[in-house]
């Protein structure tokens, strides 16, 4: 079987899994197992980075720094290829039909509730928005105080079912009540994207163009090696490294999200899935000798970065242009004390090729310039 064919299994498989709670770890060994089959280089990608910017911490300490989707270099990376003012009148239309808009309220309401009490379903929901909505105000308290004990809302959760009962409530559910709860999709949506957190990371240490790109021919890259993550918490966050595809972003309907939700079945959930991860992972195609894989972690309300831990560096590789610098010393004696390999990029101006080769070698090769040129 193909790596490609391979790679696809794999994704599919991820995609599969609609609840990552519910993974055991068994599961997650499993699932680890078989990317590492999938991934290039048995199992190792590099990171690009400049110098003089570059945090030293994430070596003496050992993260992995995550950044916040609104942080990349691209404005449209991550970004839903929707045109908002359209996507607004489609869901107008939708809300307006079928009981669809309060169908959408039970919906969310769930989905947040249901992270605290896997006992509370739907229809639960909807009988207390409904019973509240049809009673008098007294027996509306005593009903919102019993859902809210039996429960264990948090205060913020209280908030939002009030807030919920208020949209549900509404009888006449006009256009005008719809179109203001749906006004601010433009915003709702970049806060989706800005609650993505990306490692990107890429499938080679060679590659001029990054070099000069990411470090402006004057930094590092460092070698990630995946075969050192050992603990199942960390193996769970990786089993999302994914590959990037290159080319034009599919259209977006935010209406077909909320369809596929509706519908709560185990292969809308997927289809959903799909939706959204064709948009996080799709780039430009003037970006694909980048050969991008990255590592995708949705942190609600989390729009600078995450620092994950992990101790996976096997090999760092840096540009002759910087080594005398004293960061650069500092990287040398923090990879002889933890066992990480050194190598060095240089220009060979015999062939007129960027070649790599450890600091032993180097100095052998430029004394016998030295001699050549005496």
């Amino acid at each position: 079987m193909s790596v490609d064919k391979k790679y696809k299994e794999y994704e599919e498989k991820l995609y599969s899994i609609t609840d990552r709670t519910m993974l055991t770890a068994d599961k997650v060994n499993e699932f680890f197992s078989e990317l590492l089959t999938v991934l290039p280089n048995n199992g190792k990608l590099y990171k690009y980075k400049v110098l003089e910017t570059f945090h030293i911490d994430e070596l003496v300490v050992g993260y992995i720094w995550f950044s916040s989707a609104k942080m990349l270099n691209d404005n449209k990376d991550c970004a839903f290829n929707a045109n908002y003012l359209q996507q607004i009148e489609e869901m107008v239309k939708f809300f307006l039909t079928d009981g669809n808009y309060r169908k959408t309220l039970v919906k969310g309401l769930y989905m947040e509730l249901a992270t605290r009490d896997i006992d509370i379903t739907p229809q639960i929901i909807e009988d207390c928005l409904s019973c509240v909505s049809k009673n008098g105000s007294k027996f509306s308290q005593l009903k919102f105080n019993k859902f809210c004990r039996e429960y264990r809302l948090t205060k913020e959760q209280r908030q939002k079912l009030i807030n919920t009962i208020a949209l549900y409530s509404d009888e006449r559910q006009n256009e005008e009540t719809i179109r203001k709860s749906v006004s601010n999709l433009c915003e709702q949506m970049e806060k989706i994207r800005s609650g993505n957190q990306i490692c990107s990371l890429t499938s080679s240490y060679d590659k001029d163009s990054m070099w000069a790109y990411y470090c402006g021919n004057r930094g590092i890259c460092i070698e990630y090696d995946f075969n050192k993550i050992n603990s199942v918490e960390l193996k769970n966050v990786f089993i999302n490294t994914q590959k990037v595809r290159y080319g034009r972003k599919k259209k977006f309907r935010y209406v077909d999200i909320i369809k596929l939700t509706l519908q709560d079945t185990l292969e809308s959930k997927i289809e959903a899935d799909k939706l959204i991860f064709n948009q996080l992972l799709t780039k430009d195609k003037s970006w694909s000798t980048e050969e991008e894989w990255r590592v995708l972690i949705h942190s609600r309300d989390n729009e600078i970065g995450l620092k994950i831990p992990a101790k996976i560096i096997s090999a760092i590789y840096i540009d002759f242009s910087v080594l005398q610098e004293d960061k650069a010393k500092r990287i040398i004696k923090l990879a002889n004390r933890n066992g990480w390999k050194i190598f060095v990029r240089y220009f060979s101006r015999l062939e007129a090729e960027y070649r790599y080769d450890t600091i032993e070698n180097i100095n052998a090769y430029n004394e016998k310039i030295a001699q050549i040129q005496r």
